[in-house]
């Protein structure tokens, strides 16, 4: 099967580009051929893996979509592929993977009606409906069952289109030496104490990720051995405002882009994820794999799983109260959510999703 798995701009931390990858991976694992189609790509690329950069151009987000959507929709009418799997937008595509929530809700919610004739809400509102509505033959696969009621309201999906993913865990990376050996790395590496508590923030969007609400939290709790490590490719300088302000400067320590964040996952003892909004969350079953506890709100598309995990998600708007007193009653528990984290975690069904993907695509040709 020749598969195109068409990604507007890879960057190396973002949850659907490594989606995208780990999907080519298992593709050509199985025998397939897949080529992975970007605008651009940042950062090393993976070997062994067909990428093709089209450069579409583009001055605004929409017309960079919108030129991406252009070129691929030639390429696909080529007759080069088989198949195809978008993870951006591109109408016309044979199935979509839904990582991002449903436009059409959020602007009906947050937008006066009269913007939808502007450029940018008019291409995003019809771009959407060309692959969500009736006339669309596109395969919808969903992260999360929280997402379909807001597209079926909108776009009146049939059942027979859609296809909820179970959540997709990997086998976690292991180590030379045992989770307190690496702890104590880490701890040293920072030049932090050794009683330490590692608290972990992973995202690539600070303010939708809520790291000011662990900011404030981790003030909160007043515990001096309490400290955030943050990750992400994203500005600090408004978040570092904010723990001068709360006189936590020192706890607070802004480690930008990392390529060691299952290592830090290890040495770790809770990882914090206060979001606004999280279609899925790839970053909480990749902790929950290395069986650390997950403290999110239950707005996150995979909190549900991590409620199943045995770590009981947050309201959706958690008060700093809520978050600190979750951290503090957290620590006596953490080696029983360990286990119950882990016992979870062996179901060996739950690192099938790409197989899944993939014979769906397969029943389609």
């Amino acid at each position: 099967m020749k598969l195109a798995i068409l990604l507007q701009h890879y960057f190396p931390y973002g949850g659907l580009q490594r989606d995208a990858v780990r999907l080519a991976h298992a593709a050509l694992n199985a025998g397939n051929v897949p080529q992975i189609i970007v605008s651009t790509w940042d950062g090393p690329k993976p070997k062994g893996l067909d990428i093709t950069e089209l450069n579409s151009g583009g001055k605004t987000n929409h017309l960079k979509s919108a030129y991406f959507a252009r070129d691929c929709q030639q390429l696909l009418e080529s007759g080069k592929f088989d198949t195809s799997i978008c993870f951006s937008r591109v109408p016309g595509s044979d199935f979509q993977f839904c990582g991002d929530p449903c436009f059409a809700d959020r602007f009906t919610r947050t937008k006066p009606s009269i913007l939808r004739w502007l450029p940018r809400y008019k291409y995003l509102l019809e771009q959407e409906a060309a692959i969500f509505s009736k006339k669309s033959a596109t395969h919808l696969f969903f992260l999360a069952e929280s997402e379909i009621p807001a597209y079926r309201n909108h776009y009146n999906i049939s059942s027979s289109k859609i296809t909820l993913l179970p959540p997709w865990l990997k086998e976690p990376e292991t180590f030379n030496s045992d989770r307190s050996t690496t702890k104590q790395e880490v701890l040293a590496s920072l030049k932090l104490a050794p009683d330490s508590e590692l608290l972990l923030f992973v995202g690539s969007d600070f303010q939708r990720k809520g790291l000011d609400r662990a900011i404030e939290a981790l003030a909160h709790t007043q515990k001096k051995n309490f400290h955030l490590l943050v990750c992400g490719q994203c500005k600090p300088d408004a978040f570092k405002v904010i723990s001068d302000r709360l006189g936590i400067s020192e706890q607070v320590h802004f480690l930008g882009p990392r390529d060691d964040i299952p290592r830090l996952m290890t040495a770790s003892t809770l990882l914090i994820h206060p979001a606004r909004q999280e279609t899925a969350g790839m970053v909480l079953l990749e902790a929950l794999t290395h069986g650390l506890p997950v403290i999110c709100t239950e707005n996150c598309g995979y909190s549900t799983h991590v409620h199943e995990a045995g770590c009981a998600p947050l309201p959706t708007t958690p008060s700093k109260e809520d978050i600190s007193q979750r951290l503090i009653s957290s620590l006596p528990q953490i080696e029983n959510l360990r286990e119950k984290i882990l016992t979870w975690c062996n179901d060996s069904e739950r690192y099938n999703t790409a197989e899944l993907i993939l014979k769906k695509m397969h029943a389609r040709l």
